[in-house]
C-alpha cells in the first residue's frame, strides 16, 4: 500500500518542507512505499531549488510532487493519508483543521498551536522538533489508529464549523441577558 504524505503550506523555509522530505526518505528506507504531495505557493525560489536538489539526492524523483498554489485543497486532502505540519512555529494550524474535516490525521511538530490542535482534536500525533525518527514513529502510530483519529478529527471539525460557532455565541449571549 502506498502511504501518501501531504504538506500544505507556503513553500518557505519556516514551513520545513525539507523535514517532510527527510521523513519520506526514512519511511522508504524502512520499506514503506511513502510518497509526498506538497501544495503551496512558492515564496522563496532559492529554497525551492534546495528542495528540488534534495529530491534528486534522496532518489525521490517520481515519489514527490510539488503542486504549487492550489484552490482545490479539499480535493487534495481526499488523496492524502497523513498531513505533516513540521514547522517549529505554528499558531492555530488551519491546514490541520481542513485535514480533520476531511478525516485526515495530522503528524505535527510539538509546538504551541499544533500541539494544542492535536490535543483537543484527537486527530494525530506530535513529534519533537526536527526529530525525523520521532516523526516516523508518529506516522506509524497514526496509521495504526487511522480510523479512530479520523473520526475524532471529523467530530472536532464539526464543532468548529461556522454554524456551530454561531450557535455557541448565541447561547453565551442569551445567558448573559
Amino acid at each position: 500500500m502506498t502511504l501518501v504524505i501531504g504538506h500544505i503550506a507556503l513553500i518557505q523555509e519556516s514551513k520545513k518542507q525539507w523535514f517532510t522530505l527527510e521523513v519520506i526518505r526514512k519511511l522508504r528506507e524502512k520499506g514503506c512505499d511513502a510518497v509526498g504531495v506538497f501544495a503551496g505557493e512558492c515564496r522563496e525560489p532559492e529554497y525551492m531549488a534546495e528542495l528540488e536538489k534534495r529530491v534528486q539526492q534522496y532518489g525521490l524523483n517520481g515519489q514527490v510532487t510539488f503542486l504549487g498554489r492550489r484552490n482545490d485543497i479539499p480535493d487534495l486532502l481526499k488523496m492524502i493519508d497523513v498531513l505533516m505540519i513540521p514547522s517549529s512555529f505554528e499558531g492555530f494550524p488551519l491546514a490541520g483543521l481542513e485535514a480533520a474535516a476531511a478525516g485526515v490525521p495530522v503528524a505535527a511538530c510539538n509546538v504551541a498551536g499544533a500541539r494544542e490542535f492535536i490535543e483537543v482534536s484527537g486527530d494525530g500525533v506530535v513529534f519533537a522538533e526536527d526529530n525525523v525518527e520521532e516523526a516516523v514513529r508518529a506516522i506509524e502510530a497514526i496509521m495504526s489508529h487511522k480510523t479512530e483519529m479520523s473520526e475524532h478529527g471529523r467530530a472536532f471539525a464539526a464543532k468548529m464549523s461556522n454554524a456551530e460557532y454561531a450557535e455557541n455565541i448565541k447561547d453565551v449571549f442569551l445567558r448573559m441577558c
